[in-house]
């Protein structure tokens, strides 16, 4: 073997070698943020016992991870150990020895499937939003920090409507996502409005459920959980004090809504930091693997 021949050769395995141990280092920084994920959002009440957080596995995009039954609870979860790992093609696990998983997990399986561009789909519960639509009252933005939901607000999934479409022996009406039948469809409605067909919208509402958002990030999916239900909260207070005949709640407008996306998208990395933090001194809340300190910072350009 000529010299050059022999340094170009141990060259590539320098850079194979530089290339796993950047691999390793990226899918170790997003499970360490997927454990505190759990964390942030139990401690802003979007999951109790129930609701659940995944990730695209950013060295391998045709799998996606999560945590198991046990512990479940987001607010237990604490180490690798605690997470599983699935097919985005069928949501199987990658080990066939894998503890229990959530029956729920097609929500997020073909959510990775249907949207290449999602690494992180958040499943929650919450207590503030589930009754706008069971009072059929359309969630809209009411403040700049909600500007992401778009002007007319997200879409509603009713996953009762399917039930008709299927043999009873496939389905019992628990409301639960857990067939990639059911997936799919929720995973379909994520199209965006406007757009001819382009997407995906950050949030679906689910009827009669709860809600599933979706991000390029864990900090962007975490965002949209969090102040989807800081604007529901809002919105809520803000109807309460019309009363009857005083008038009609103020929403953003389309152009104020899109200003205020690309603001919320700039700046989210500020609001994560703090809810790390927050997560990381509750004496509740155990992170046995670390939390990542050179996380991306963004922020707006000064305008003079």
């Amino acid at each position: 073997m000529s010299e050059s021949s022999e340094f170009s050769e141990l060259a590539q395995r320098d850079r194979s070698l530089s290339d796993s141990k950047s691999e390793d280092s990226a899918l170790k920084t997003q499970l360490q943020l997927l454990i505190s994920a759990n964390h942030i959002l139990h401690h802003h009440n979007l999951v109790d016992a129930f609701g659940h957080i995944s990730i695209r596995n950013p060295v391998n995009p045709s799998e996606y991870i999560i945590a198991a039954y046990d512990p479940g609870a987001p607010a237990l979860v604490s180490k690798f150990t605690d997470l599983i790992t699935y097919h985005v093609s069928d949501s199987t696990p990658v080990d066939p020895n894998a503890a229990k998983g959530y029956s729920e997990r097609y929500i997020h399986g073909e959510i990775f499937a249907r949207w290449p561009e999602v690494n992180c789909v958040i499943h929650s519960h919450s207590e503030a939003v589930i009754p706008f639509m069971t009072s059929n009252i359309q969630i809209k933005p009411v403040f700049h920090m909600a500007g992401f939901l778009g002007a007319e607000g997200p879409r509603t999934f009713d996953v009762t409507k399917l039930y008709t479409t299927m043999d009873k022996g496939e389905y019992s009406p628990d409301m639960l996502i857990k067939s990639a039948y059911l997936g799919q469809s929720l995973a379909q409605g994520f199209r965006e409005s406007g757009k001819d067909g382009e997407g995906p919208a950050p949030v679906v509402l689910q009827h009669k459920h709860g809600f599933t958002c979706v991000g390029e990030s864990i900090q962007r999916a975490v965002y949209r959980a969090i102040y989807l239900q800081k604007n529901c909260e809002l919105l809520q207070k803000s109807i309460g004090l019309m009363g009857d005949g005083m008038g009609s709640v103020s929403y953003l407008t389309e152009e104020e809504a899109e200003g205020c996306r690309q603001m919320n998208e700039l700046t989210e990395d500020k609001a994560f930091r703090l809810w790390l933090r927050e997560v990381e001194v509750n004496p509740l809340y155990h992170n046995a693997e670390g939390v990542p300190r050179d996380l991306p910072v963004g922020g707006m350009k000064d305008v003079h």
